[in-house]
């Protein structure tokens, strides 16, 4: 490499976070001028908000009882839109290169706040002026599972090189067949399993299109999802509608953790979950130590970076995306199996666009699983909100409100929360010499 290409190299990773700061950093501001002029200005001096912790409709082991809080709606929101403010201009003022996602998540954790501290005031629109936090973030636990399997399963194909856009017929494909043998069987592990291995036979289609033939893997993917819609669409009419013994639509049953499981707040969110929970956070510290610490993620990210240069120093190129693409393809797969344990029954279109969402989780998470993560946090609970704040009067209609996490898929994959580098040779067809 010459001088010219090294300075050329090292210019672009020193603008890159800069005008990733900067929108971010934008984005940050008007978060919080959207807090202190909507939700605090437009609140009614007077205006109350009553916040309790105590979920609702739990099972077994329940956390002790802890007392409501009230709030001014005024003050609270405004000092909620200040708080955003500072950050954003941090990021602008600084610039920082690391940490702009947890800025970013706090940020969005507060504007979150405020927007529920609004919805619910009295007097105000609210049929009644309570809002269960501990309730908001159970109710959008499932969700945000979901997600951080598609991010991961995404993180594992891309990190190799290849675009996973089947990640939505994976979630289809896991779905349906784990609702099958869950129905019969009543055993989510086996459920998991078929989950995984129609998810790892998706990836291998995937990967021996895109690695065999070098086509298109954009291409390859939407039509892996439009199969998997269509086929899941007609065996629902034709299997799951007629025999309905084959989709009852159990629930996965929850593991409490003793004695964590009685934390108040945090206790029912995190250690009173299914075993689809468990195995996400399991599945996230194993692939981050796998990626970034470990001589098989060494090689891996060297193939995603330049194939042949890893290929030079003997490493198997073509293999290691073919394992990761397969594996990949199974955590999607159980994902769309975690998604009936959460939820139910089967229906055509049941996933809801949720593996594209999983795929803007990763790139807004830089293909970096604890980013993807904090991701899926954001859109999981934008998505809970979005079909249920309709029932505090809040005057937008639920429809436009349906469409708001969409919308911020599109803003982050368009790149307008700021450039980020994907994997030098991800989506490059690899041919050896």
């Amino acid at each position: 490499m010459s001088i010219r290409e090294i300075a050329s190299t090292t210019i672009n990773k020193v603008k890159r976070p800069v005008g990733r700061s900067r929108a971010i950093g934008t984005l940050t501001l008007l978060l919080g001028a959207f807090t202190t002029f909507i939700f605090g200005l437009g609140s009614n001096p007077a205006s109350k908000s009553i916040l309790t912790f105590n979920p609702t409709n739990l099972t077994g082991v329940i956390p002790p009882h802890v007392g409501e809080l009230s709030v001014p709606s005024k003050a609270t929101c405004l000092i909620l839109g200040i708080l955003i403010i500072a950050v954003g201009i941090e990021i602008l003022v600084r610039r920082p290169a690391e940490g702009l996602m947890v800025r970013f998540g706090g940020s969005a954790v507060l504007f979150v706040i405020g927007l529920l501290i609004w919805t619910v005031r009295v007097p105000g629109p609210a049929p009644f002026g309570v809002i269960n936090m501990t309730a908001v973030l159970v109710g959008s636990s499932p969700l945000v599972m979901v997600l951080v399997f598609g991010a991961l399963s995404g993180v594992m194909c891309e990190r190799a090189g290849v675009v996973n856009i089947a990640i939505e017929g994976q979630f289809i494909g896991g779905a349906f067949f784990g609702s099958m043998i869950a129905s019969t069987t009543h055993s989510f592990i086996l459920a998991a399993f078929m989950g995984a291995l129609i998810g790892a036979l998706l990836g291998l289609l995937l990967s021996f299109l895109a690695l065999r033939y070098l086509s298109d893997q954009i291409i390859v993917g939407v039509v892996i999802v439009t199969m998997l819609a269509s086929l899941s669409s007609y065996l629902n009419v034709q299997v799951l509608s007629p025999y309905p013994q084959y989709n009852t639509g159990d629930l996965a049953p929850k593991l409490a953790i003793p004695l964590l499981a009685k934390i108040p707040i945090l206790g029912p969110v995190f250690f009173n979950q299914n075993g689809f929970f468990y195995l996400m956070i399991v599945l996230v510290v194993v692939i981050s130590f796998a990626l970034f610490k470990t001589r098989y993620g060494l090689h891996v990210r060297a193939v995603g970076e330049h194939p042949k240069a890893a290929e030079t120093v003997g490493i198997d190129v073509i293999k290691i995306r073919y394992f990761n693409v397969v594996v990949g393809g199974a955590i999607a797969g159980i994902g769309g199996v975690a998604f009936i344990a959460s939820y139910g029954q089967f229906q055509p279109g049941c996933t809801s666009g949720l593996g594209y969402i999983a795929l803007a989780a990763l790139i807004f998470g830089k293909w970096r699983p604890s980013g993807a993560v904090v991701a899926s946090i954001i859109f999981g609970v934008s998505v809970y909100l979005a079909n249920n704040l309709q029932t505090y009067n809040v005057p937008v209609r639920s429809a436009i409100l349906q469409t708001f996490p969409y919308l911020i898929t599109i803003g982050v994959v368009a790149g307008l929360i700021g450039r980020v580098r994907a994997p030098a040779a991800d989506g490059q067809p690899y041919k050896r010499d």
